[in-house]
């Protein structure tokens, strides 16, 4: 059966739930309202995987500036002038990892915002995955400003904040 890419849907916020808490610690697991508050600001740039119906993996973005960190559990800053694609959140069902659907529903993703005439994409690595997003294009951004060096310490345990240039 094929997995359609679409973007997120209200009606989605409950299985967009449930893979969070699959994915995180605790720790990190976001609110319902705080993710549909997400999804209200910036609805162009949420997706889902999708198979008969159920949603399989997610990925939430916003606009944003390079160099500007988004701390967790917190409305998303959306950038008027953006040149960014932020990579709050993404996370594939259990039982559906490894099956190519993270690589699918980022490069979905990356494809928007070249559309959109932005020039990076960055994220915040946690629970061990900076590899992961290396391999992926991604690099590690360690000259960072009081301010952004604080927020990123708003994440449990270790967390990196990732560039990529498009």
């Amino acid at each position: 059966m094929t997995v359609l890419l679409r973007t997120m849907q209200a009606d989605d916020l409950a299985a967009v739930y449930q893979i969070q808490t699959q994915a995180y610690v605790a720790d990190m697991v976001e609110a319902p309202a705080l993710l549909a508050a997400r999804l209200a600001s910036a609805p162009e740039c949420a997706w889902v995987a999708v198979q008969n119906g159920q949603v399989l993996a997610y990925l939430a973005a916003y606009p944003s500036i390079r160099g500007k960190i988004s701390a967790l559990g917190e409305d998303f800053q959306i950038a008027q002038a953006a040149n960014a694609l932020y990579l709050h959140d993404m996370a594939v069902a259990t039982e559906h990892k490894g099956k190519g659907l993270a690589r699918a529903i980022l490069e979905f993703a990356l494809a928007h915002a070249r559309k959109q005439g932005w020039q990076h994409a960055c994220l915040v690595s946690v629970q061990s995955t900076r590899s992961y997003w290396q391999s992926l294009g991604f690099m590690e951004q360690t000259e960072l400003d009081t301010e952004q060096k604080a927020i990123l310490a708003t994440y449990t345990g270790t967390a990196h904040y990732m560039l990529m240039d498009l």
